[in-house]
């Protein structure tokens, strides 16, 4: 059977192709241009037209691209909304820090976040037994946490600077995903949503970012980017 050389449309590379294959639709083995091979006068095959597909993402792309921008699009404005707060507003942070502190004292139960010597530390009245026992506990609980919000609340501004820029590169590579271009920015975007451990994204991220780098590495991924089968 006689092959023929055409001009892919798409990626402008050497493609041979069989007589039977002239006045059909064709689809190029390296970056999946659909086109139409038009018969020549001669009989051989005319200049290959590319044909205008509709767009479709592929099923196995659905869940990690929309993931990808629910968690980029959340991250990134709460995070941003924070960073503001906390470069603009005196105290915002110790006071965000405050809050985190008691959280992480009430789902850990933690009894203790400071170090073994507190006690001696803090300022209180030593009251033995009863009443006053409690309350000398419950003092020096307080002055824990507070000392380790104080700790805690110079951190608070950068942690959420670069909280966003993570989720905004999450939500870059959802964006890359839904439109099929710059597959290398969608790789990074699944990365950054793996890496992203700020307002409890970890679980949700890890997932999302683990399916995305799993399904652009496949030949369906790679063929919505234009790419090559590996």
């Amino acid at each position: 059977m006689t092959d023929h050389v055409i001009v892919c449309p798409g990626c402008q590379k050497l493609l041979h192709v069989p007589t039977r294959a002239i006045d059909k639709p064709a689809h190029c083995p390296h970056c999946r241009a659909a086109f139409h091979i038009p018969p020549a006068p001669g009989g051989g095959p005319g200049t290959p037209v590319k044909v205008s597909e509709g767009y479709s993402l592929p099923r196995v792309l659905l869940i990690p691209a929309f993931g990808l921008l629910m968690l980029g699009l959340a991250g990134t404005a709460v995070n941003g909304y924070l960073s503001v707060l906390f470069a603009f507003k005196p105290g915002a942070a110790l006071e965000f820090a405050r809050g985190r502190v008691t959280e992480a004292r009430m789902a850990k139960g933690m009894t203790a976040l400071g170090r073994a010597d507190d006690w001696e530390l803090a300022p209180h009245a030593a009251v033995a037994g009863g009443a006053g026992a409690a309350a000398s506990a419950a003092a020096v609980e307080a002055w824990t946490d507070e000392q380790t919000a104080a700790g805690w609340a110079p951190n608070q501004l950068s942690i959420h600077v670069a909280s966003t820029i993570v989720s905004a590169l999450t939500l870059l590579g959802g964006a890359a995903i839904l439109r099929g271009r710059f597959y290398w920015l969608a790789l990074i975007g699944c990365l950054a949503a793996i890496v992203n451990v700020n307002h409890l994204c970890c679980v949700p991220g890890a997932i999302t970012g683990i399916w995305g780098i799993l399904s652009l590495v496949r030949d369906e991924g790679r063929a919505h980017f234009r790419l090559s089968p590996r």
